[in-house]
């Protein structure tokens, strides 16, 4: 690999501060709203049940739940909020423990991707290393992600990992697992209890699982190919990607600014929600034509099934 550019290389110190500016009312507003989105979701399809509003709802419930995900990123991250405690609170409980995920293995994990991002170091090269694919081998990935096989895998990978906690004695591998698992459980009480309460239970399975097993894990599957795959991979500028998006793309797809993935790579202490004006502040300095920037996720999933 050639140089890897530091944040100073690319912007000033001034420009660094603005760009590492938290306003904490923002993540308040979007964390409420992406769980109003899914309350929305699913009470329109409980009052007007129908085929057409069941898939809008998986949809939206799918989306917002990779919202979520995007968020607890952020909170890995401690961009979430200014106050530590807070900032880990916030996207555990409202963010990461109700999609099945937590930040505390998360961080670790993720913060090895930016260390060792494309090398045999990287804990996610995995999900770049076999592209380009074949066009047939992509449709059988869709097909597993919208039949909820991929859900399936995911989450039982994650519950055997969970159950195969080691301990000195029962109670110890009690408490582990209870660790493990309880902020899950937890929230999802929480949220089935409420469902139940205001609906019927079986919406739980319905408008959250189903979207969990299905439009999620596609959601997620695009957005690994479009980060690494099929990039130039010879300096920190283009071994990540960045993606443009319409508006209906960025809801559906890629919420809260998370296609400006190189981005996030460079200034890995930038809120999600100062990434553009990062793009944009490299675009004038004449940077983007040394950056892995395509025009659309069309494109790069041309790239990416090209094999």
């Amino acid at each position: 690999m050639k140089k890897d550019y530091k944040p100073l290389d690319l912007l000033s110190k001034e420009q660094l501060k603005e760009i590492r500016e938290k306003k904490d009312w923002i993540n308040v507003v979007l964390i409420s709203v992406n769980w109003l989105q899914i309350i929305f979701a699913m009470t329109f399809f409980y009052y007007f049940p129908n085929a057409l509003t069941f898939l809008l709802a998986v949809i939206v419930v799918g989306s917002r739940q990779f919202a979520l995900a995007v968020l607890a990123h952020d909170g890995a991250h401690n961009l979430l909020f200014s106050n530590v405690k807070i900032n880990d609170f916030a996207s555990q409980w409202f963010c990461a423990f109700p999609i099945f995920s937590d930040n505390r293995p998360y961080r670790p994990y993720h913060l090895a991707h930016h260390r060792f991002t494309e090398t045999k170091n990287d804990p996610d090269i995995t999900l770049s290393a076999p592209f380009p694919i074949t066009k047939a081998s992509f449709r059988r990935k869709v097909i597993r992600d919208l039949t909820g096989q991929t859900g399936f895998k995911r989450y039982s990978l994650a519950l055997k990992s969970i159950f195969s906690s080691k301990a000195d004695n029962p109670i110890g591998k009690i408490k582990k697992i209870s660790d493990k698992i309880g902020g899950f459980l937890i929230t999802n009480l929480v949220i089935f209890s409420l469902i139940v309460i205001f609906s019927h239970w079986s919406i739980y399975f319905l408008l959250w699982w189903i979207p969990a097993f299905t439009y999620y894990s596609l959601i997620v599957r695009v957005r690994n190919i479009a980060e690494h795959s099929v990039t130039p991979g010879d300096t920190n500028l283009n071994n990540t990607r960045t993606t443009k998006a319409s508006l209906l793309t960025r809801y559906l797809l890629v919420p809260h600014h998370v296609n400006f993935h190189l981005e996030h790579h460079l200034f890995t202490n930038c809120p999600w929600y100062n990434l553009p004006k990062v793009h944009e502040m490299l675009k004038k300095e004449h940077l983007t034509d040394m950056m892995c920037v395509d025009e659309s996720y069309f494109s790069v999933l041309r790239k990416a099934t090209s094999g």
